[in-house]
């Protein structure tokens, strides 16, 4: 079926789905701020409607495989035996019980079945959030005298909240394929503010997590039999070379300066040690080893189920905090058999991505990088993608399954 209007203009049923299953995965991107009595709150969890939604339109749930049925089983069993076990959380345990259900959102889409237009219109959703976070950043950015502003441009506009959004995003477009000459020439604008979004961060975080995808995808040739590919490698060439020349020769690289002066400085530091003391708990570093140093006396004692899904505040002192870590936020609230399980998953989901889709495995790559030194999976955002990779591993399970039993 296709939709004409004023008899110029036609799109096909399948396009409007497209563009409406970006849209909401675009929405589902976005933050959102819940006001409490002791703050605000800034969380986006709607993508879970998305398959409740596609439950209530096809009365239909696919199973997942048995190994994600085993980890889920497992992560409930930590729950299950955290309530029984831990009594002096029953004052807590509508706190607990929450935590433990954002938790299993990272589940919800292995009950749907995932499709490649569900695929591209997830790669468009995040594309289009993305860029245009990174647009508002540079715009904002922009609107002060760079030189002026010098390093406390990372007060100013520095965000390490989406900094592997932007690493994960800029792969994805990378990689993105197709046949439009135009759409090609389209993901260089993307690509340019994607990179500047990285830089304009000014968190350490999101260059290491870039760097560190780099280090895969070179890893990931250095292994695969196509490493020869010439396609692929005269491709990355023309869009590296095109790259450099709009920044460098338009001027841009003037917004780039400041932020590369920054982390140039910061590596500095690292290599001479100067100005680093992991005994300052008040020092960025210092903070993350006693966090690290509380958690393991924490988990030390309950090392089968940890805080049964309790955040870290529950052992600070302000009861607030982050545990400024994606593992260590794992291991916190799941003891070292949820680590292990979680560590599990990962691997899993990393094999598939790899076989799967190359820009969501490098930008996968880049997440679990970032996620050493800050949350990533346990934000919103974070969640969406985790959520979404692994309905995208139980629906090719499933697939395969079928296939292989026809």
């Amino acid at each position: 079926m296709k939709y004409q209007f004023n008899s110029i203009i036609s799109i096909s049923a399948e396009h409007l789905r497209l563009f409406a299953l970006a849209i909401v995965f675009y929405l589902c991107f976005g933050p959102f701020t819940l006001v409490t009595a002791s703050g605000g709150i800034s969380a986006n969890y709607f993508f879970i409607l998305v398959p409740i939604i596609y439950l209530l339109k096809d009365l239909k749930i696919y199973l997942p495989n048995k190994d994600l049925n085993m980890l889920m089983m497992c992560f409930i069993s930590i729950f299950i035996l955290s309530v029984i076990f831990q009594p002096n959380h029953w004052d807590i345990l509508h706190r607990k019980f929450i935590s433990f259900l954002l938790f299993m959102t990272a589940f919800s889409f292995a009950f749907m079945r995932i499709n490649a237009q569900m695929i591209l219109a997830f790669k468009i959703g995040l594309i289009l959030f993305t860029t245009y976070l990174a647009l508002d950043n540079f715009l904002e950015y922009r609107s002060f005298d760079a030189d002026e502003l010098g390093y406390a441009a990372k007060d100013q506009v520095g965000n390490q909240r989406f900094g592997f959004m932007f690493v994960f995003a800029f792969w994805v477009t990378l990689f993105l394929k197709t046949q439009s000459r135009f759409l090609n020439l389209v993901k260089i604008p993307i690509l340019i503010l994607l990179f500047t979004g990285i830089f304009l961060t000014f968190s350490r975080s999101s260059v290491v997590a870039f760097a560190g995808s780099l280090f895969f995808l070179f890893f990931h040739f250095v292994r695969s039999t196509k490493i020869f590919n010439l396609r692929l490698i005269i491709s990355i060439f023309i869009y590296t070379t095109i790259l450099f020349l709009i920044v460098f020769f338009t001027g841009y690289y003037e917004y780039l300066s400041v932020p590369f002066e920054f982390f140039g400085d910061k590596l500095d530091e690292l290599l001479s040690g100067d100005g680093i003391n992991l005994s300052n708990t008040y020092s960025s570093e210092g903070y993350r080893i006693y966090l690290i140093r509380e958690i393991l006396n924490y988990v030390s004692g309950s090392p089968l189920f940890g805080s049964g899904y309790l955040g870290i505040w529950y052992i600070l002192p302000e009861g607030i905090g982050s545990a400024h870590g994606q593992y260590n936020d794992i291991l916190f609230r799941t003891g070292f058999i949820g680590l292990i399980l979680y560590g599990y998953l990962l691997i899993k989901l990393s094999g598939f991505l790899r076989s799967k889709d190359l820009g969501m495995y490098v930008g996968f790559w880049g997440i679990l990088v970032f996620g050493l030194f800050h949350e990533t999976f346990k934000l919103g955002h974070g969640a969406f993608i985790f959520a979404f990779i692994i309905g995208m591993w139980a629906s090719s399970l499933r697939d395969k399954h079928i296939n292989q039993a026809s």
